[in-house]
């Protein structure tokens, strides 16, 4: 009787928490931004298998994004049963407006490998889809010893942060907006190393060194990686969209007119990612034919004024992109200038 009175009330806290936590989130979105998520739109949600749940923290697929919520590692539990369990916590929004969803929570038992997914729809979702998820909770969760309690868990620890303000708020105090998930470059977009050699991207770790770039002196410095963001596709097809410019030395476009002229060289990367043009910060999507950007220059182990003659929106599209972030804010990809986002 204890038993089940306690499964009862882990029950309705866990039901409580979601209602309450989705709420929460919801009501720091704007208006225009929010959306009724559908019992189909949960099933297909539900359906999406995740590859790496450590490092698949963004991702697209189904028609969804999936992106972990504030960023948060898993939460781990160790009870004296000696199984270990974890909760990772992901957003949900769909990929062709970016609007959010709800929550997906994923159980995983280290020790049988069992995982569990529960769609949490959010506040003005169908009634169905909370029916969808309440079912869950009760079919599904109360079969696996300790899944409700660490669900119970999470879920009331991220509410009490947003309570408090500490947790689920972008920099403006609202949701994340469609175009900050596109500061990338394709996985073997070069990067240049402090010593001058370069690596892909996809190959830069945490604490490696590169080459920086300081704005204020204008000189180049080795500095420190110190994050890395990786945003991958699942589906059959790529879908991170790469615009191009192509770039030429401003010396060669001022001297005589006979020289031969080398082949402009294309920088390529996700449209809102910044690089640092002759008139400051700017998108590359918004870089125009004539605009200067700076490239490596080995001669002078400098930057160069390299003039823009072509652009294009879309070059190609690839299933996974990479950022990185530095102590110094500004790195070169291609030998070409770009800035932290």
């Amino acid at each position: 009787m204890k038993h089940n009175l306690l499964s009862i009330l882990v029950f309705l806290c866990c039901a409580v928490s979601a209602q309450f936590f989705s709420q929460r989130v919801y009501a720091q979105a704007t208006a225009s931004t929010a959306t009724g998520m559908t019992v189909e739109q949960l099933k297909a949600v539900k359906a999406i298998k995740i590859a790496n749940l450590d490092k698949d923290t963004y991702f697209k697929s189904n028609g969804f994004i999936l992106d972990r919520y504030e960023e948060r590692p898993a939460y781990v539990f160790n009870y004296t049963d000696g199984i270990t369990r974890k909760i990772y916590l992901y957003k949900i929004f769909t990929a062709a407006d970016t609007k959010e969803l709800g929550l997906l929570a994923i159980y995983k038992n280290e020790k049988s490998g069992e995982i569990k997914q529960f769609v949490i729809p959010g506040a003005s979702a169908d009634r169905k889809a909370w029916d969808a998820y309440i079912d869950d909770l009760k079919y599904v969760g109360e079969k696996e010893p300790g899944l409700m309690s660490t669900l119970t868990f999470v879920l009331s620890r991220e509410m009490a942060g947003l309570l408090s303000g500490g947790a689920g708020k972008s920099e403006e105090g609202g949701a994340k907006k469609k175009e900050e998930y596109n500061f990338c470059f394709a996985a073997d977009a070069p990067v240049t190393m402090a010593d001058g050699s370069s690596a892909t991207i996809s190959n830069i770790a945490v604490g490696d060194i590169v080459l920086g770039y300081d704005t204020k002196t204008k000189t180049l410095s080795p500095t420190r990686v110190t994050k890395i963001d990786t945003h991958r596709n699942i589906e059959s097809t790529g879908n991170f969209a790469l615009s191009g410019v192509w770039l030429t030395s401003a010396n060669e476009l001022t001297a005589d007119n006979r020289s031969v002229l080398t082949a402009p060289i294309l920088f390529e990367a996700t449209a809102n990612h910044p690089v640092l043009t002759a008139t400051g910060r700017k998108a590359l999507g918004d870089v125009k034919a004539g605009d200067v950007l700076y490239r490596y220059d080995a001669m002078t182990n400098g930057v160069a004024a390299y003039k823009v003659v072509r652009t294009q929106q879309a070059v190609r599209s690839v299933k996974e992109v990479y950022n990185l972030v530095t102590e110094s804010g500004a790195y070169l990809v291609g030998e070409t200038v770009v800035l932290d986002k």
